[in-house]
């Protein structure tokens, strides 16, 4: 939620895709080949593709599905003419993840996340 409020905490000028009405549609997106956590386009119009791993998921499979939504996207919102790319965020990167990305590195880029919490005193 945090993210699709936020988008250019990925990337600087990051912005989820909108309607034509201008209301964002871009979080949680379902398409024929599975759920896109976030659907953006980048400062020069670009679509970004985000997915973001949960605990546990095979970093291979995941770079298969995030191709496989990239596909959906060009071939469905892009026409087949306009760049699409993904982003995979994950909290730690598994080794098959890192060599699965390494062969479509000028399509998908792994980023890490840290979530914090802070808790404090409160005097009465």
């Amino acid at each position: 939620k945090l993210l699709a409020r936020q988008p250019d905490l990925l990337e600087p000028g990051l912005r989820l895709v909108a309607d034509k009405k201008v209301k964002p549609i871009g979080a949680g997106l379902s398409t024929a080949v599975g759920d896109i956590d976030l659907l953006a386009r980048d400062g020069s119009g670009g679509f970004v593709v985000v997915m973001i791993a949960g605990r546990g998921q095979q970093g291979e499979k995941f770079v298969a599905e995030i191709l496989q939504r990239i596909g959906w996207v060009r071939k469905h919102l892009g026409k087949g003419k306009e760049r699409v790319r993904g982003i995979v965020l994950v909290e730690q990167v598994p080794e098959d993840l890192g060599y699965a990305s390494a062969a479509v590195a000028e399509t998908v880029v792994i980023k890490t996340y840290r979530v914090g919490l802070a808790i404090e005193d409160v005097e009465i």
